[in-house]
């Protein structure tokens, strides 16, 4: 089996305190393994996005742990984070998020900007993500002029110009016809196998689903099914109730001191 790139124990999120408390997320365990297509999948509500944000480290838990490959998360600090996030991970969302009145390669090229990459080899390495996704012709007209699966396109062009090893994608068809839509799946699909490249996918969609290699049901903020599990994670029981020492010390005992090393010099 391949490599473990993520995973969650104990995984909690709440909302708010007392009487407008709200838990999104009830305790969820997963192992995401490297080059697995992962559909996350729910109605509005169901903790799907707020997995997904988790899983991007773009929130924290309230409790629970998350290791990526193989080393905990939770005491990075924000530095690490960021450089985590622009060097491991690609994002592609239902809103675009660009700078409309730039360029399609000054869009793409952002965040090879933030990695501190060179001009020449940012340049050279945001053209080529913009052949991966068929729109170099469209490089310098601006980001605005585009139609929506061509923003799309550079979204996704975007999302792997740093060689991420996994892309988010938080409903990437939901702002595009179902033609348009069809085509931005087979290209992240297709750089999911050629590349080899960690797929993680929120979606209501279950046609959108079924092609992954597999489907994560979520719940009132509980994994309800698991295509890669016959059975669910303890965590995952509507019994199973962590108390903050018992948490702190399950953590304790199964990664005592492993950290991720990044460097922290001024990029």
């Amino acid at each position: 089996m391949s490599k473990t790139v993520l995973s969650t124990r104990g995984l909690r999120k709440t909302y708010g305190k007392r009487d407008s408390k709200f838990d999104a997320l009830r305790g969820i365990a997963i192992d995401i393994h490297q080059g697995e297509s992962v559909a996350i999948i729910g109605k509005s509500g169901s903790g799907k996005s707020t997995l997904m944000h988790l899983l991007a480290l773009l929130d924290k838990p309230s409790r629970g742990e998350i290791t990526l490959h193989n080393h905990p998360t939770a005491n990075l600090k924000a530095r690490q984070l960021n450089t985590i996030r622009n060097k491991e991970f690609g994002f592609v969302f239902q809103s675009f998020f660009m700078n409309s009145n730039d360029t399609v390669l000054n869009n793409v090229i952002l965040p090879l900007k933030i990695a501190g990459v060179g001009y020449r080899e940012r340049r050279r390495r945001a053209i080529s993500a913009l052949k991966t996704v068929g729109l170099d012709d469209k490089r310098n007209n601006k980001a605005n002029d585009l139609s929506g699966g061509q923003k799309q396109r550079v979204c996704i062009a975007r999302a792997i110009v740093n060689d991420p090893k996994i892309i988010f994608a938080d409903e990437p068809t939901g702002n595009l016809d179902s033609a348009t839509g069809e085509k931005i799946i087979d290209l992240l699909f297709r750089l999911n196998q050629e590349k080899g490249i960690t797929l993680i996918i929120v979606t209501h969609d279950h046609e959108l689903a079924a092609k992954c290699s597999r489907q994560i049901n979520i719940k009132d903020g509980r994994i309800v099914a698991d295509s890669a599990n016959e059975t669910l994670e303890a965590e995952n029981d509507d019994k199973e109730e962590f108390k903050d020492n018992d948490m702190d010390d399950m953590l304790d005992h199964q990664h005592p001191t492993h950290h991720i090393n990044v460097d922290e010099e001024e990029e």
